[in-house]
């Protein structure tokens, strides 16, 4: 995909998009495919502040979907860099992703802390780009900003819990890919809440096939946080 065109209703494009054929729609989006299926056409709702964040929200479909079709995917996950390698912090909607994220001393960098998309680049090596927090936009808890258009070269992947002592503990491939890709479904779930049975039979499908291939390149691991602990060293000593 090259471009993704965001559209109103009554705008002079809406005719030509909507004969594109219609991809995929709930509430507050609209989206379809061009012809040439290098483009997107977005049609969303303006007006309240919550559909316009909601529009944006809903609009990383199709780009998620063209990175998948390339061996990417999406993660319910945090990024942190160090020396410019970059690693996922992976866990549930209430494992402490972003409380984990904060506690990273310099000079690690917080990227993002709920949401990293995952992409194959042209040499067939992994990089992760940083994507917002979108409640922080919907609820307008602060005003912070994504550079989505950085990357780091994914080094490795940690899916956190809690614990009373730090530890770094070695996932299988098996184990890494089922763990990616229920990540990936749990982000992946609000495109596919109203979708036809079709469409989440191929996404489900690539998430699986490009999950597996994740776990053959990339180590995986569980990490052990404690409330003290300093659990980053655990990781540096691994990477």
């Amino acid at each position: 995909m090259n471009h993704l065109h965001y559209l109103t209703p009554d705008s002079d494009f809406a005719h030509e998009a909507r004969s594109a054929g219609q991809l995929y729609e709930n509430q507050i989006a609209r989206i379809w495919y061009a012809h040439d299926s290098q483009n997107a056409f977005c049609e969303v709702k303006q007006g309240k502040h919550e559909h316009e964040i909601l529009s944006m929200w809903y609009s990383m479909q199709p780009i998620y979907q063209r990175s998948m079709k390339h061996g990417g995917l999406p993660f319910h996950a945090g990024l942190v860099e160090l020396d410019g390698k970059g690693i996922l912090i992976a866990g549930h909607g209430d494992a402490g992703k972003s409380t984990t994220c904060r506690r990273f001393p310099a000079p690690w960098k917080a990227l993002s802390d709920d949401e990293t998309l995952v992409v194959l680049d042209k040499a067939g090596k992994y990089r992760a780009h940083p994507f917002p927090t979108w409640s922080e936009y919907l609820w307008k808890l602060s005003e912070r900003t994504w550079d989505v258009q950085y990357s780091v070269p994914l080094t490795a992947i940690f899916f956190i819990v809690q614990h009373e002592s730090d530890e770094v503990i070695p996932m299988s491939e098996m184990e890494a890919a089922l763990m990616i890709t229920r990540s990936a479904n749990q982000t992946c779930r609000k495109f596919l809440v109203k979708s036809d049975k079709k469409l989440q039979r191929q996404f489900k499908t690539e998430i699986f096939n490009n999950a597996c291939e994740i776990a053959k390149k990339i180590p995986a691991y569980g990490l052990r946080i404690s409330l003290h602990g300093n659990f980053w060293e655990k990781i540096e000593e691994v990477i």
